[in-house]
């Protein structure tokens, strides 16, 4: 190995390190086998993709490339405990920083199969997680279909659905789900 690339491996690895301790609160509740559970896991996800989540959809057949879907969402960062001055706080009226997660189609699999298992899984009595899963592989099953038809009319090369790239925002609001 030469010696640039170890002083560039050294620096990604220390960058890695720098983003895990700024956020060891949300690293710690991920790898916490013991507080959490599949659900708890795919109940998270399924609160910041309401939260905050898009869909992209990207028609790039055309180009010889494969078409796909993306789900983008993000979490506010946690930020520690710091002291503030009266001055401070009023001055300081900045947005959370905000860590962003892009889920592939595979991902997006893997959260599927996730909300099956614990469909299942959950007791008859908790009615609100059957139905707050029902709802979000209702969801999902939307996207997918939005993106299936969108490829079909890709694939039948309609002028109109050639290197197109769509963009639907996912959020709950007053307690309502919509896709804009």
């Amino acid at each position: 190995m030469s010696q640039e690339f170890r002083t560039s491996l050294k620096n990604v690895i220390f960058i890695y390190f720098i983003v895990i301790n700024d956020n060891i609160q949300i690293v710690n509740m991920w790898l916490s086998a013991e507080d959490t559970t599949v659900l708890d896991n795919a109940l998270i996800t399924m609160e910041h993709l309401y939260k905050s989540g898009a869909v992209d959809i990207r028609l790039c057949q055309l180009m010889n490339e494969q078409s796909y879907f993306e789900i983008g969402y993000s979490i506010d960062r946690i930020q520690g405990q710091t002291q503030e001055t009266n001055e401070n706080t009023e001055n300081d009226k900045r947005e959370p920083e905000r860590i962003k997660f892009n889920l592939s189609m595979a991902d997006i699999d893997d959260h599927k199969r996730q909300l099956t298992f614990c469909k299942v899984d959950v007791q008859q009595n908790i009615f609100y997680n059957k139905a707050l899963i029902n709802g979000q592989l209702k969801l999902l099953e939307t996207i997918e279909k939005i993106y299936s038809a969108l490829k079909k009319l890709e694939m039948a090369g309609h002028p109109d659905y050639q290197l197109r790239e769509e963009h639907y925002e996912i959020h709950a609001q007053y307690g309502k789900k919509i896709i804009k």
